[in-house]
């Protein structure tokens, strides 16, 4: 059952460019994942506004789900989220309740449609609202629903119009008045009849904390759990509100750089360093820091270089902020996907965990989290444009060991080092890791385990002293939010049965006392496998010089090997591909015996005792020369067409002559 969201409002002063007065949540509500049970950990879709900003549609709203569907929803992307300009101008159009009215020839079937659409693919359905009552309201002085009241009798004109960073004529709600809390109810309620599963609220500033209360009161009356977001450039000193009210709150303006030809550049990503180092302490399931978001899959249009692309998807999976793709759906490229959908990544940013930052000088940071097998994830930042090596110490992190490193861009395990890792990094570039301790915690199965049978799984972990028991959930998402399986055991083992073939699981345990439960952390396995894997979904081909091509590609569950393929691309095209490596167990692999002077394309596959998949997705290496031999051939080839015609057409103008001639004369 929901929790009752409000149970005693208590008032106080702040000053804040003046006295406000300001009511909060009972502290026991300290969380809107406390009445809405979200944000377990940080969400993942995609937004319309980075790419389609004032022309939403019905048709490309569609489009992007299908594209999320088919490509992120794999690796956990699963809102598809409508931003503004979705509605008529509210000065003059609201409707019978005055509310905004959808506009009728972007979304000619309705808003409702679109969620249905959206669900049916699996996904859930986002949208927008600012603050306020609008003006068409007032003037048409419409009556809230179920109630005698009416717009008039709700508003606060003393208070002028409310930040909405698009459009004007949005007025302050008098939350004492008899009929406001309705008005926001019905809205709230309106949004659910659309399968609203997420809402994003604009313009929130100190002042609109008793708004941000009444949405929130609404939303919890709708009955259907729908995360609420506040945006933007919150204020830090009101933190604690906006973790009671919300589950999730963005730390800065926008991302995007306005009036520039590109998404964004460098300057709007860097100044989120300082931001999740300051939020950090803040963040956690329930409710997460919002950096806005991800605009690194559309080539030249992002205005990042590649290695700004990776080091800003790194400080927002390290720093656990929402991913959230801007990029236009229908223009993505190869790299920018492969950034997006690294699953390793993903799991660093799905940890649960905000990462902290441990160092910072003028040229470096480095952010760890420390996870509860104990373990870390770390991201080590070059923030200047020259070349750097940034450095991370073990006993900076709290242990002496020796420790196993992990490269999670490459998947490539760089071995055991004695004291710390170093990191040759180039302009704004980046690396992620994750360090195992020699004396971390074990499990069994060992986290990431394969081929477990799925008939008899006995799960262990370390006992600890002091505990009355342990809390032992099971679910096949890593986000824990389908639990199939739930009991509270008193010794650190458990058995299951009877779980599924060829199928990854997620297991938490938690030790339990008298007076809390604290979890001890999240594992997982995957079950004895039945079937050949299917085929990498993303690989990149990137030609470091003129001998050496270096491929990576995104690990497919179930997979024990790799092979690459390989073919030279002719200007006739009659190569086929052929291997040039076998029984990879890594998902990288460097190509040292391609030509300087050739042009290759390339395919893996993934096997495992059952069979081989079926190819990847053909990849490419850039190659100029090549590029120029087409164009001679082509040139060469119009040449003789053109050559073709000529004679072609001097013949017919030859042989009409001559049969004219004969004929003139006889006349």
């Amino acid at each position: 059952m929901l929790k009752k969201l409000f149970s005693t409002m208590v008032s106080f002063s702040l000053i804040l460019s003046g006295i406000l007065t300001v009511s909060i949540i009972d502290p026991e509500e300290t969380k809107a994942s406390s009445y809405n049970n979200l944000a377990e950990r940080p969400f993942m879709g995609w937004s319309s506004w980075s790419s389609i900003r004032k022309k939403p549609t019905e048709k490309n709203m569609k489009a992007a789900a299908d594209i999320i569907a088919a490509k992120f929803k794999a690796h956990g992307y699963e809102y598809v989220n409508l931003d503004d300009y979705y509605q008529l101008d509210w000065t003059s159009n609201v409707d019978k309740y005055g509310r905004w009215v959808v506009d009728p020839k972007k979304f000619p079937n309705g808003m409702k449609a679109v969620g249905d659409y959206i669900h049916k693919k699996g996904l859930k359905f986002g949208l927008y609202v600012t603050l306020g009552i609008p003006k068409g309201a007032l003037d048409q002085n419409t009556p809230i629903e179920r109630t005698p009241f009416h717009a008039k009798d709700i508003v606060d004109l003393s208070k002028g119009q409310k930040v909405s960073f698009n459009f004007d004529n949005m007025y302050a709600i008098d939350y004492s008045k008899p009929g406001a809390q309705e008005f926001i109810d019905s809205w709230a309620k309106l949004f659910a009849s659309y399968g609203v599963d997420y809402l994003k609220i604009d313009g929130v500033r100190n002042e609109d904390i008793p708004d941000i209360e009444a949405w929130a009161k609404a939303l919890n009356k709708t009955g259907r759990p729908i995360h609420l977001e506040l945006s933007n450039n919150l204020d830090f000193d009101q933190v604690s509100t906006w973790q009671q009210l919300s589950n999730g709150w963005r730390t800065d303006h926008d991302v995007e750089s306005y009036g520039k030809p590109t998404l964004t550049d460098w300057e709007h990503v860097f100044r989120r360093f300082n931001h999740a180092a300051k939020w950090q302490p803040h963040a956690g399931p329930g409710g997460w820091n919002d950096f806005d978001s991800l605009n690194v899959a559309n080539g030249n249009k992002d205005g990042l270089t590649a290695d700004e692309k990776r080091s800003y998807v790194s400080l927002w999976a390290i720093a656990a902020s929402h991913f959230v793709i801007g990029s236009d759906l229908t223009k993505l490229d190869n790299y920018g996907i492969s950034l997006l959908t690294n699953d390793e990544v993903i799991g660093v940013n799905q940890s649960g965990v905000a990462g902290k930052r441990l160092s910072k000088t003028p040229a470096s940071q480095v952010f760890y989290q420390e996870l509860p097998d104990g373990s870390y994830n770390i991201g080590l930042f070059n923030t200047v444009l020259s070349p750097q090596k940034v450095f991370v110490n073990w006993k900076d992190l709290g242990f002496t060991d020796s420790a196993m490193v992990h490269d999670l861009w490459s998947h490539e395990d760089l071995g055991n080092m004695k004291f710390g890792f170093t990191a040759a990094l180039s302009s704004h570039a980046s690396q992620m890791i994750h360090v195992v301790p020699a004396s971390t915690l074990t499990v069994s199965p060992k986290s990431g385990q394969t081929e477990v049978s799925p008939s008899n799984v006995t799960l262990s972990w370390g006992a600890e002293s002091g505990v009355d028991s342990y809390h032992v959930q099971v679910a096949q998402d890593a986000g824990m939010k389908n639990i199939i399986f739930n009991q509270t055991v008193p010794s650190a083992s458990l058995t299951i049965k009877k779980l599924a073939n060829d199928t990854r699981y997620y297991w938490k345990v938690s030790s339990v006392t008298s007076k809390s439960e604290k979890r001890k952390g999240i594992y997982s396995f995957h079950t004895k496998t039945t079937k050949a894997p299917t085929a990498p979904d993303w690989v990149m081909a990137d030609k470091n010089n003129n001998e050496t091509v270096t491929l990576t590609w995104n690990p497919t569950a179930g997979a024990t090997s790799y092979t690459v393929y390989r073919k030279k691309v002719n200007i006739l095209g009659f190569s086929r591909f052929k291997p040039v490596a076998t029984n990879l167990t890594n998902s990288n692999y460097k190509d040292k015996s391609a030509a300087h002077d050739g042009n290759y394309s390339y395919v893996v596959t993934a096997k495992n005792d059952i069979g081989e998949s079926e190819q990847s997705i053909e990849v490419q290496t850039d190659n100029h020369q090549a590029t120029i031999q087409l164009i001679i051939l082509l040139i060469g080839f119009l040449v003789i067409v053109s050559g073709v015609i000529f004679i072609r057409v001097t013949k017919d103008n030859f042989k009409a002559n001559s049969v004219e001639g004969p004929f003139n004369k006889i006349a």
